[in-house]
């Protein structure tokens, strides 16, 4: 079996739109899942009894089940109680609560962290809950969470592709059209794996490029040398 690379370039306008589509669905649904998770986090620990159970189910049902049947139940059970959206919706809302579950719990572990004596040692100088927060336990936590978070967002983007199943135009859904046309199956999923790792390294050089910034405060000075040259002689002398 040879390799046709003209069903690429023939294709390719094709496979760059079903790119965009999900290039637009993650980035969507990844900003969502951002906020959902804040809310469920700040909920879950400023919420005592009632409130923090129900973020604790939610958080339950959606690490706990597969993503495939989140999406069928939102996109087949939903019309049944009236609930129509289109299938980019749902992709987009799906993921969303998906990875909503996920971020709530991350936050949570970033915020819990960070040393609760610094938090009491700024309230004792009279220092804001608002000031703590912003200036104190954010710039903190992002340089801690930067780690998962950013193995949670790749994993966003790789569970998009179950998205095809309810005829969301991104990029595998593209794809599989594609190989009904031609059956070229080779040719199209190497393109089709390219372009998603295409999206997962820059993502992973652009959270690089964050983890030197908010860490370029933390990092360890050497320590001074025990031993130096005097001026002029190849003897070693102690440094006291």
């Amino acid at each position: 079996m040879s390799f046709d690379a003209t069903i690429i370039t023939r294709y390719w306008g094709d496979l760059f739109g079903g790119f965009l589509t999900t290039l637009y669905i993650c980035i969507t649904g990844l900003i969502l899942g951002l906020i959902v998770g804040a809310i469920t986090c700040w909920a879950k620990m400023r919420l005592p009894g009632l409130g923090a159970r129900i973020m604790n189910v939610y958080i339950e049902i959606f690490r706990g089940t597969p993503f495939l049947i989140q999406t069928f139940i939102f996109y087949y059970v939903g019309p049944v109680f009236g609930i129509n959206l289109s299938a980019s919706a749902v992709g987009i809302l799906g993921l969303a609560f998906y990875s909503g579950a996920y971020f709530a719990e991350i936050y949570r572990a970033g915020i819990l962290s960070i040393p609760k004596g610094q938090v009491e040692a700024a309230h004792a100088l009279g220092i804001g809950d608002k000031a703590i927060l912003f200036r104190i336990i954010l710039p903190q936590m992002l340089s801690l969470i930067l780690a998962p978070l950013t193995n949670q967002v790749m994993t966003l983007i790789k569970e998009s592709a179950i998205l095809s199943v309810i005829t969301v135009q991104e990029l595998t859904f593209t794809g599989q059209e594609i190989i009904g046309e031609t059956f070229n199956y080779v040719e199209v999923y190497a393109k089709v794996a390219l372009l998603y790792w295409f999206l997962i390294t820059i993502l992973s050089i652009l959270t690089s490029c964050w983890e030197k910034y908010t860490t370029r405060y933390l990092k360890i000075k050497e320590r001074p040398k025990t031993f130096s040259r005097i001026a002029g002689s190849d003897k070693l002398e102690r440094v006291s």
